[in-house]
């Protein structure tokens, strides 16, 4: 009678940790969608940008909403300011006009961004504190010696915001990654 009490209660143990995993999984996904990626995936096609890149940038940025505007009045899914959409325009799509509220223009506007700034600094942290802080801000962080060793690459990021928001996509990549095993 014991040995049958114990395998039911061993099966119920079993059988909720399963179900608590497979509503946990549901659960990570669930808060990191795949939303856009039909988008995200041709926009970073043969451009070494990986897509996890862009979704957690997205995900960081805007949570997948398409008509977010910040304070500051960046737009769209990847919060691109309206300056830095004219700029990646000139160099990328001949002076197109650029409709940030829609996705598949914010997303290939913004992965165009990436590569530039990828251009320019090389290091991913360098790049996404570049992405959120500015560019000439990381020159200017890259000169003093107390935020960068080699001139290159950022050792310390100096405004705790653009700290935080490296850490935020940095981590939320490694969770895309894991999740959808994504390269």
């Amino acid at each position: 009678m014991q040995s049958r009490i114990f395998k039911n209660k061993f099966f119920i143990i079993i059988l909720s940790a399963c179900i608590f995993a497979i509503c946990s999984f549901a659960g990570v996904r669930a808060v990191f969608p795949l939303k856009y990626y039909s988008e995200i995936s041709t926009a970073c096609k043969n451009t070494g940008i990986p897509p996890r890149l862009v979704l957690a940038i997205i995900k960081t940025e805007s949570s997948f909403d398409n008509e977010k505007v910040s304070p500051k009045g960046a737009i769209g899914l990847m919060q691109i300011m309206p300056s830095t959409a004219s700029y990646v325009s000139s160099l990328f799509f001949a002076n197109e006009e650029i409709n940030l509220c829609d996705a598949k223009q914010n997303i290939s506007v913004g992965v165009s961004y990436l590569i530039y700034l990828f251009d320019k600094f090389e290091d991913k942290k360098t790049v996404l504190s570049a992405y959120n802080a500015g560019e000439g801000r990381v020159y200017d962080w890259l000169e003093n010696y107390s935020y960068s060793k080699d001139g290159k690459a950022l050792d310390y990021i100096p405004f705790k915001e653009t700290a935080s928001y490296v850490e935020k996509v940095l981590h939320a990549e490694k969770i895309y990654s894991a999740i959808y095993c994504l390269s």
